[in-house]
């Protein structure tokens, strides 16, 4: 099918040479494209570590386009674009390029639509590194499978889910809630985070202005511990006990370059005045301190001063809504360049980090 261009290549470019034969052609499958179209929430699985990420398809504005979707793609923060897309053989094969560890990479998604979701597999490709994952993608919204999604038709993918508009959901998602919690925005008092330093192992160190994740940290390692308090409940700005989290998104502002932090939820109880000793030499990340699945998509290393990084939270913020204890996640660096973000103690207000939680009925 590809021709003898295409033979001896490796999966990720053999793919990307199939899109380019079938891009003239993918016009034919309009329906087909009609039935994904939508916001797709991705949960990639890889191997042990999990991820998510966003997908936007949308009906194609241009016309004559070679893309039969107007799609658009983000992951923690980092937006990419979707270069060509296809349907090769029963599966859709969607390229995307973003940035992974502050170098440009691609994306190549392959998958089918399964009852309502997609499922198949994705190639990250970045320098001369190829790293293969599996992943299932659900559908924002309550909408039935192959609807459109609402205000799809637009290239920019979804930086929240919101519920402004219940003409367009139905009556079902009328009470559908978004809340948005930062550190003194309207009267929330219920942010704490802290740093713990091997290097000051009973010193607390919360009431900073800014906090640092870093595995070798003046030759010791620290880490952050963060947490929205009050977040369940029946107030204007908690999530209801027992609802949908249909969205979940923790943000930070980071100001200085460093090594890829990952997120985790802790289990284990802390307050403000924790210290390095006092949580037994550090978090660890054994199932029991804090949990070995990672919170979010995270790239890598940030690239530009005030930077807004996104972790997708929303499977944690399901956890607490079900009844698990909220006591919140630690950032852990996996090197030794510090990774530093303003804290909830920080003067200006919007630089705070903020948690932001779309919810609905069960």
């Amino acid at each position: 099918m590809c021709g003898e261009g295409c033979k001896g290549m490796g999966r990720l470019f053999h793919i990307a040479c199939v899109l380019g034969l079938l891009a003239a052609t993918a016009s034919a499958d309009g329906d087909a494209w009609t039935a994904i179209h939508g916001d797709w929430r991705l949960r990639i699985d890889g191997g042990g570590e999990i991820y998510f990420a966003r997908l936007r398809l949308a009906p194609s504005e241009e016309g004559g386009s070679r893309l039969p979707v107007a799609a658009a793609f983000e992951a923690d923060g980092h937006r990419g674009r979707v270069a060509s897309a296809a349907i090769e053989s029963g599966f859709y094969v969607v390229e995307v390029e973003t940035r992974r560890s502050g170098m440009p990479a691609k994306g190549l998604f392959a998958f089918e639509l399964v009852d309502g979701r997609l499922t198949g597999d994705v190639d990250f490709e970045s320098g001369s590194g190829v790293r293969s994952y599996e992943f299932q993608a659900e559908r924002l919204g309550a909408g039935p499978a192959g609807a459109s999604a609402p205000n799809a038709g637009g290239p920019e993918p979804p930086v929240e889910a919101t519920a402004t508009q219940p003409s367009a959901r139905g009556a079902a998602s009328q009470a559908t809630k978004r809340i948005v919690l930062r550190q003194g925005d309207g009267g929330y008092a219920g942010a704490v985070d802290t740093e713990i330093w091997a290097i000051a192992p009973s010193k607390p160190l919360d009431r900073q202005g800014t906090m640092t994740a870093d595995g070798n940290n003046g030759g010791g390692e620290s880490q952050v511990l963060m947490r929205f308090g009050d977040l369940i409940g029946d107030g204007d700005k908690q999530v209801p006990e027992g609802s949908r989290v249909v969205a979940a998104t923790l943000r930070i502002v980071v100001f200085d370059p460093g090594t890829t932090v990952y997120l985790h939820r802790v289990l284990a109880p802390w307050g403000a005045s924790s210290t390095w000793d006092g949580m037994a030499a550090g978090v660890s990340v054994d199932g029991v301190e804090a949990s070995p699945v990672r919170d979010g998509f995270n790239f890598g290393q940030i690239n530009m001063d005030r930077q807004e990084v996104q972790f997708d939270v929303t499977q944690t913020v399901q956890a607490w809504a079900d009844g698990e204890p909220n006591r919140g996640w630690v950032f852990v660096n996996t090197g030794g360049n510090g990774w530093d973000f303003y804290s909830s103690d920080w003067i200006e207000e919007d630089l705070r980090p903020s948690l932001e939680v779309v919810a609905a009925p069960r």
